[in-house]
């Protein structure tokens, strides 16, 4: 079929992790091969750098891009990031951790599913998912979940790094591919009688025009929102954190694997080289992400029930320094577009979407985006019926993909038991008919994972994050009583001692 609109010029307007991910993902892309690319940014606007931590999916994409592993984790001061251990969410001193899942826990998972099922129907002691899984285990005694060893099956890990230095380094990537970087201010934005954009007006009176806009210009939203007035939808009466500080401590020296009970919180988290911690606080809850030259820390917090002020102190307080230490502040706008792709604009990253980083998906929402986009373009090229339908295949996919993500965010809060006044707010805000269900089915003791199959093609995430976070949580009703077949000890101790068994003959483990 003959191409009615033809597209000849991109302009991604942003920098950052988003604006350079696009940048290279589409020039690295064959179709994208006769357009001229081309990314504004302004040398006066930094990258967040909340987003530090990554879901699996990361691994793609830069495999995708024939980048080596070695090579970007090296120059971007990475670690390997095997899961998020959750840190008194309960507030009674308790963890579990929520790990990333493949194909060698599926056994030992099965054992930890009955487990669960057994103790929220009033059987048995609590169970928590950290012995169950291989990368539990890894946590624990804080190991790689790069094997010594081929493995039978392909492992699932995440990443930390460095958040401007991953920008850079796409940049470079993407400027070697042909990418043309404009270093200016966009001061004006300017539109046709169809509401496209049409171009983009520099400090110095330049005028950039283009056929297609990806925004990439962070919380301002220059285009998709200031622009074209797309609507946005704001989840600050279901989400309360909209403020964050952050400040970074040098990376620990080396210690040993295993852990002694007798060590402070800090000291075990500085140890914490390959996961990620969140650990709940008076207002919200605390990150730490393990780098290979420094620790990230950061306090996301409700700026209702906290002032900047306190809450940087309780920052500092918890990672042991002095009061005086300089912090770093920000606003969160917690959300979403009600369209990603509005006319010949797509909106990525900040500017399209926003829910706190506590399980790390704004990466993955920028990569999801960009991937869907590339899938479609061909076809929305063809004519006026292909191009509107394109667009609603891409926004109704972002838009499930967000709001699916918010339910399992929520869940972390309504299920607390804190008894702090932000915590007892985070509970009683408005949940998703969905999320009501499945926790509605879960604390009842119910068939959950009937309910799970039903919005399998809705949720964000699958069986083993929902059973990780709610049997790690503890969430039951403490009364109910229902018929239910627990599964042996000695079963137990098999999946426990399989897992075990598997790092060891994989990943070596030390042992003190």
């Amino acid at each position: 079929m003959k191409v009615k609109q033809a597209i000849r010029k991109i302009i991604i307007l942003g920098g950052g992790t988003a604006g350079w991910m696009a940048a290279a993902a589409l020039a690295n892309n064959p179709v994208f091969a006769a357009i001229e690319l081309c990314l504004v940014e302004s040398d006066n606007i930094g990258t967040i750098g909340v987003g530090e931590g990554s879901t699996p999916h990361l691994k793609r994409f830069m495999d995708n891009l024939g980048i080596s592993e070695k090579d970007w984790m090296e120059r971007c001061h990475a670690s390997y990031k095997t899961g998020i251990d959750f840190i008194n969410w309960n507030g009674d001193g308790q963890q579990y951790f929520h790990p990333f899942y493949f194909q060698m826990d599926v056994k030992p998972a099965e054992v930890f599913f009955i487990n669960a099922n057994a103790r929220r129907r009033g059987h048995g002691n609590a169970v928590k998912p950290d012995a169950f899984f291989s990368s539990g285990v890894l946590a624990k005694h804080n190991l790689s979940p790069r094997p010594n060893k081929t493995l039978p099956c392909t492992n699932e890990y995440g990443y930390h790094f460095d958040a401007t230095e991953l920008a850079n380094y796409l940049k470079d990537y993407a400027c070697q591919r042909g990418v043309r970087q404009i270093i200016a201010d966009v001061v004006e934005v300017s539109t046709t009688q169809h509401q496209q954009i049409e171009t983009l007006i520099l400090a110095n009176g330049e005028r950039l025009s283009a056929d297609f806009f990806i925004d990439a210009s962070g919380f301002s939203a220059k285009l998709i929102h200031k622009a074209l007035g797309v609507p946005f939808q704001s989840f600050a009466e279901e989400l309360l954190n909209d403020s964050a500080v952050t400040v970074p401590v040098p990376a620990p020296a080396p210690a040993p694997a295993l852990l002694d009970s007798t060590q402070t919180q800090q000291a075990k988290a500085q140890q914490a080289k390959y996961h990620t911690r969140a650990t709940a606080l008076s207002a919200g809850w605390l990150w730490q992400i393990p780098l290979t030259h420094r620790l990230g820390n950061g306090y996301v917090y409700s700026s209702r029930h906290l002032s900047a002020n306190a809450a940087a102190k309780e920052l500092l307080h918890s990672v042991n320094l002095p009061e005086s230490t300089q912090v770093r502040f920000l606003k969160l706008r917690v959300g979403v577009s009600d369209k990603a792709w509005h006319n010949n604009v797509l909106a990525i990253g900040l500017a399209q979407s926003f829910i706190e980083p506590l399980e790390a998906t704004s990466i993955m929402m920028t990569q999801f985006t960009l991937e869907r986009f590339m899938s479609l373009f061909e076809r929305y090229q063809l004519n006026k019926q292909a191009e509107t339908l394109s667009r609603q295949t891409l926004n109704q996919a972002v838009m499930q993909l967000v709001l699916g993500i918010k339910d399992y965010i929520q869940a972390h809060y309504v299920t607390s038991q804190r008894s702090e006044a932000y915590w007892v707010a985070a509970r009683k805000v408005a949940i998703s008919q969905r999320l009501t269900q499945l926790l509605q089915a879960w604390y009842q003791g119910e068939d959950f994972d009937l309910l799970l199959y039903q919005y399998d093609q809705q949720l964000a995430y699958f069986r083993p994050s929902w059973y990780a976070l709610l049997a790690g949580m503890d969430y039951r009703d403490p009364k109910l009583k229902r018929p239910f077949e627990p599964i042996s000890a000695d079963i137990t101790a098999q999946a426990i001692s399989y897992c075990q068994t598997l790092v060891e003959q994989y990943f070596q483990p030390k042992h003190s």
